[in-house]
């Protein structure tokens, strides 16, 4: 852990230094904002297993620190979050986990601007809101996204943006295989009549490696076209084509994806938006699979500080850089959130979830459902400190019994962090 912590930290330094290194006269600010928080979480099932579940308190200690720096033509921002995490049952599980975020950007010239950005996580908790597949045990894992761009702003509303993402995933179990990608692309926006008609195009390759699976390449387009209709409602028509080529005999297949929508935010505290298509995947032995694919989202604000969220969806994916490697995945899902203040220093939220994943290539086929669910309170006991209070309900129910897991987690967290960040100022 610590060889891919000093390459990362050495390389987000160089790039850093490369972009920013003119922090000279021309800084505005520097911000420095420590906090430190103590929390205590219950949970239910340990290790995510369908059958003889255990239980623990993990009680947790995190100082953290946020840095920025403005300046006239630069920005960058900091943030690193440290927790020594204490297993009160099963102590052999205590680790120090680490969680980093860097975020840089320069104007070069009047037009072109770069940026980069970095994402690290050590960790031994096995849910992620983002992996839906299955991670057993509490062994520890890394995993670092980064990513470099140049954009040029050729016109009023026409850019055009180079941009590549290296990512990979490193996981201490035995059983769970490391792997990483490299992915370069493009984006271009280009209005042929300004505040008319708009188009939107998308190519990116990535090259997929993995410990035991088999490596792949991916050739992924996109084009959309668009219509505007007054400065509140916007409909666009979109194609998506992929190409998955493995590097040894798996199968290869394509995806054909066509789909309409629109977007409509007349109101400053309500929007909408949907979306509604179909793909088509091919293979080389001839095989198709087929779906809907398209969202269907809004959110409301209410004077009071509510807000409602609803959102719908339906596509396709890739389970490929998770805990687990299972390719191809279709899915459906649903998910809602509400936020209510219950009093001028008390604020609520509750939220619901559910996704139904489906792995085709899988031997034999497997879908896995997952719900999950929860609220938590939010109290400002002082000017410099926060109490927080969550508990989230979390289920798998997949077609193969041995997948299946059920999670109650409860925790509270007490945050210490001063009224306003310390200011540099030159």
């Amino acid at each position: 852990m610590k060889y891919y912590i000093y390459h990362v930290i050495k390389y987000a330094i160089g790039i850093v230094l490369l972009i920013g290194s003119p922090y000279t006269s021309a800084v505005a600010a520097v911000s420095f904002y420590p906090y430190i928080s103590v929390g205590n979480t219950f949970t239910d099932n340990l290790n995510l297993t369908a059958e003889n579940e255990e239980y623990d308190f993990i009680t947790t200690l995190s100082p953290g620190i946020d840095v920025s720096m403005t300046g006239q033509f630069s920005a960058l921002s900091l943030s690193y979050i440290p927790t020594y995490a204490s297993y009160l049952r099963f102590p052999e599980n205590n680790t120090l986990r680490h969680n980093a975020v860097l975020d840089t950007s320069r104007q070069i010239t009047r037009t072109t601007r770069v940026e980069f950005s970095d994402y690290y996580l050590y960790t031994e908790d096995p849910i992620s809101d983002i992996d839906t597949t299955v991670r057993r045990g509490r062994e520890p894992y890394e995993e670092n996204t980064a990513a470099f761009s140049v954009s040029n702003q050729f016109g009023p509303e026409d850019s055009i943006e180079l941009g590549y993402e290296y990512f990979f995933l490193n996981n201490r179990s035995p059983i769970i295989e490391d792997r990483e990608y490299h992915r370069p692309g493009i984006t271009m926006n280009y209005w042929p009549v300004p505040n008319r008609y708009a188009s939107e195009l998308e190519i990116s390759y990535t090259r997929s490696t993995f410990d035991v699976s088999q490596d792949y390449d991916d050739v992924y387009g996109r084009l959309r076209l668009t219509r505007l209709f007054g400065p509140h409602l916007e409909v666009y028509a979109e194609y998506t084509h992929e190409l998955t080529d493995y590097v040894a005999e798996g199968e290869d297949y394509q995806v054909y994806s066509p789909l309409v929508g629109f977007i409509w935010d007349e109101y400053i505290n309500y929007n909408f938006l949907a979306s509604f298509g179909y793909f088509f995947r091919k293979n080389d032995h001839g095989k198709v699979d087929s779906g809907p694919v398209g969202t269907i989202e809004t959110h409301y604000t209410l004077d009071q500080g509510t807000s409602v969220s609803i959102s719908g969806n339906a596509g396709y994916d890739r389970a490929s850089y998770g805990a687990e490697n299972l390719g191809f995945n279709p899915y459906y899902g649903v998910t809602g959130s509400v936020d209510y203040p219950l009093g001028r220093r008390l604020n609520s939220n509750i939220f619901a979830g559910y996704r139904w994943n489906i792995y085709p290539d899988e031997e034999p086929d497997r879908d896995d459902a997952v719900w999950r669910t929860g609220a938590g309170l939010t109290y400002q006991a002082l000017p410099w400190m926060i109490v927080e209070v969550n508990y989230i309900f979390r289920k798998l129910d997949s077609n193969i019994d041995l997948n299946d897991y059920v999670e109650n987690r409860a925790e509270i967290i007490v945050t210490l962090n001063p009224r306003q960040p310390v200011m540099l100022t030159r």
